[in-house]
């Protein structure tokens, strides 16, 4: 995939998500949520969601969240900072992101959520924001695929910063520019942080302290009968004629 930034209205590519609109020329809060990640992952295709450690970015906990695919292309927020919350007006956990996006942008933001965790890649948005006054800014998102629990690439670790525009709940996003990185990643690396995951059942013993077993000879016929015990009735009928 072409690297640049892809400009909506021109399909021109910028080197980086500022250089159009004159901002600053990296967010610290996005550039450092990254690099966390990208140490965390050491290599591997995507970090585990448990191996997230809140207290390594506490800068950067309002403007986080994690979005989580639960079925074919049903994708929900499971946590959300109070950066999120405060844009859309409401606790916005449980929801589906399209919600967040104008309606003509929200089957390409879906698509774009699908390839993080598909292919998987880092994906980069810099996003028109409208509020409810219909006032314009721009907002910055990231996102970074994680694994579950189980292994799977089912999560996503995003942020999202803006400009410092004053705004009126509700606000309402559309893709201005887009940036997809594939992941290069160590394959050997990955498998074997994989397999080591999962819990290993308990071992045998071996044969030296394994107790031995003993061969019983005869059949059933040979074995001398058990005594049944005679069945006492629980219930007794007491007749008063």
């Amino acid at each position: 995939m072409d690297g640049g930034w892809k400009d909506k209205e021109s399909g021109g590519v910028y080197k980086t998500r500022f250089e159009k609109i004159g901002h600053k020329m990296s967010d610290p809060i996005l550039d450092s949520l990254k690099t966390y990640w990208e140490n965390l992952r050491a290599g591997r295709v995507a970090p585990y969601r448990s191996e997230i450690d809140p207290r390594e970015f506490k800068h950067a906990l309002e403007n986080m969240f994690i979005l989580e695919i639960v079925g074919d292309k049903n994708i929900r927020v499971r946590l959300a900072g109070m950066k999120m919350c405060e844009m859309m007006g409401m606790e916005v956990r449980g929801m589906s992101p399209r919600a967040f996006m104008m309606p003509g942008d929200r089957s390409k933001f879906d698509e774009a959520i699908l390839d993080v965790v598909a292919k998987p890649a880092v994906t980069e948005f810099v996003m028109e924001t409208v509020d409810y006054n219909g006032h314009s800014g721009t907002a910055y998102v990231l996102m970074m695929p994680l694994r579950s629990d189980f292994g799977e690439i089912t999560r996503i670790l995003g942020c999202i910063t803006d400009a410092g525009d004053a705004y009126e709940a509700p606000v309402r996003m559309r893709i201005t520019r887009m940036k997809t990185e594939l992941i290069n990643y160590d394959e050997a690396a990955d498998a074997a942080k994989v397999a080591g995951f999962a819990e290993r059942g308990p071992g045998f013993v071996d044969d030296a302290n394994r107790p031995s077993l003993s061969t019983i000879e005869g059949g059933a016929a040979d074995m001398p009968a058990k005594p049944r015990k005679k069945s006492r009735s629980h219930l007794r009928i007491v007749d008063k004629d």
